[in-house]
């Protein structure tokens, strides 16, 4: 089908939202934890940086990887550890894929989550599909207004790390 095609078929479905004839439902499915380690899809590095890979950080003897990330002007960005911010930083915990699928007007339009739903320790991110990210406040926010998932690729759950520095005697 080309653009042609699949352009009528979104109007089509704008029109029967529209009308009332059926909704937008929203579906968060958890991604494995092989896929947490990685970047998220819409993660794009600014131009004028180069990209810096992070160093694997142990936990209690155990080589797994934890991505560290900024938020700045609106774009999730990697962190290395080398640097220094007065920023909050983030860490990854876990993932999510989002769909949307179409139901009936009487149906529910909350968000379901497939699988394991997440911790409510951490907090969520918006990955939109032009690479934005949006910061929420916390899960219910998101459950509050499931039309911020509209344009999203995918959700993160993250929690708000510290920067911590040892000072070594030369």
């Amino acid at each position: 089908m080309g653009r042609e095609g699949a352009r009528q078929n979104t109007d089509m479905v704008e029109m029967l939202v529209r009308s009332g004839r059926c909704k937008e439902r929203y579906v968060m499915r958890k991604k494995d934890e092989s896929t947490v380690t990685q970047l998220p899809l819409g993660l794009a590095l600014p131009e004028t940086e180069k990209a810096t890979e992070l160093p694997p950080e142990t936990a209690e003897g155990e080589g797994t990887q934890a991505p560290v990330l900024i938020l700045e002007e609106g774009r999730l960005i990697p962190f290395a550890a080398s640097e220094y911010t007065p920023s909050t930083l983030y860490e990854r915990v876990e993932a999510f894929s989002v769909e949307c699928r179409m139901v009936r007007p009487d149906d529910p339009g909350h968000v379901i989550f497939e699988g394991k739903k997440p911790s409510r320790k951490t907090i969520p991110v918006i990955v939109k599909r032009d690479g934005e990210s949006v910061l929420l406040d916390s899960w219910e926010s998101l459950e509050a207004r499931p039309e911020q998932l509209a344009d999203a690729v995918e959700v993160l759950g993250v929690t708000a790390v510290k920067q911590v520095f040892v000072l070594r005697r030369k």
